[in-house]
């Protein structure tokens, strides 16, 4: 993997990882062909309640699309980074051996930035869309968006590059992004991804130093044969 990522030498390049080989590139609103009647009003929905929490309450359309994506809400927008390390948490995040993929196309050759002026719903074509840094997450996960004249189409581009990990190296991979400072905290910068990051930890052993009293040593190794 890392030979792959060092002979990408031009910094223009974006990641996405998938925690399925059997995943296509469709933006989540695009899965189901019934969801696209409700896209417009599922955002005007989502803006008219979660106006009470954001920081600004001045953003676009644009804004407020790339802030739903993040926590969870169906849009036409595909989560990209600009960090492979980061894409490849996402592709190894989910438990279990199944194999994983990281997608990585050169943006800055293939996809170029859409024009803001234009309503999301009503783009051209297929394009590139960074969003505000003032989003936590997104800015913490390096996050770039592509956006989707037709979400319900699988994204291919001539300048895609698909790469399968074995499944076998999940927990191999995902003990050596959390080495590299890569884990659930770095990615959800909150207090929820805190606890989780944690729970990762306990369930996998691994960060938490040694207990030294002979009794809690036996309730470990007894633990650890339930686990």
């Amino acid at each position: 993997m890392h030979k792959i990522l060092e002979d990408m030498v031009d910094t223009g390049w974006i990641f996405r990882g998938e925690p399925s080989t059997e995943y296509d590139l469709i933006p989540s609103i695009g899965r189901e062909n019934h969801y696209l009647k409700y896209e417009q009003r599922l955002l005007e929905e989502y803006k008219s309640k979660a106006i009470s929490i954001v920081k600004d309450h001045s953003y676009t359309d644009w804004d407020w699309l790339a802030y739903a994506q993040h926590n969870g809400v169906p849009t036409r927008l595909l989560d990209w980074s600009t960090s492979p390390l980061i894409a490849l948490y996402f592709a190894l995040e989910s438990d279990g051996e199944a194999d994983r993929v990281l997608y990585a196309v050169q943006y800055s050759k293939y996809i170029y930035e859409t024009e803001l002026s234009t309503s999301p719903f009503e783009i051209k074509k297929d394009g590139r869309y960074t969003a505000p840094l003032a989003f936590d997450r997104i800015r913490a996960q390096r996050g770039v968006f592509t956006i989707h004249k037709d979400p319900t189409k699988t994204f291919t581009h001539r300048g895609l590059k698909r790469f399968v990990i074995d499944g076998s190296q999940v927990k191999y991979f995902r003990r050596y992004l959390f080495k590299y400072g890569i884990d659930h905290w770095y990615i959800y910068p909150d207090p929820v991804g805190l606890g989780k990051q944690f729970s990762w930890q306990l369930k996998n052993r691994i960060g938490l130093g040694k207990i030294d009293s002979q009794n809690n040593n036996l309730a470990i190794q007894q633990w650890d044969l339930e686990l």
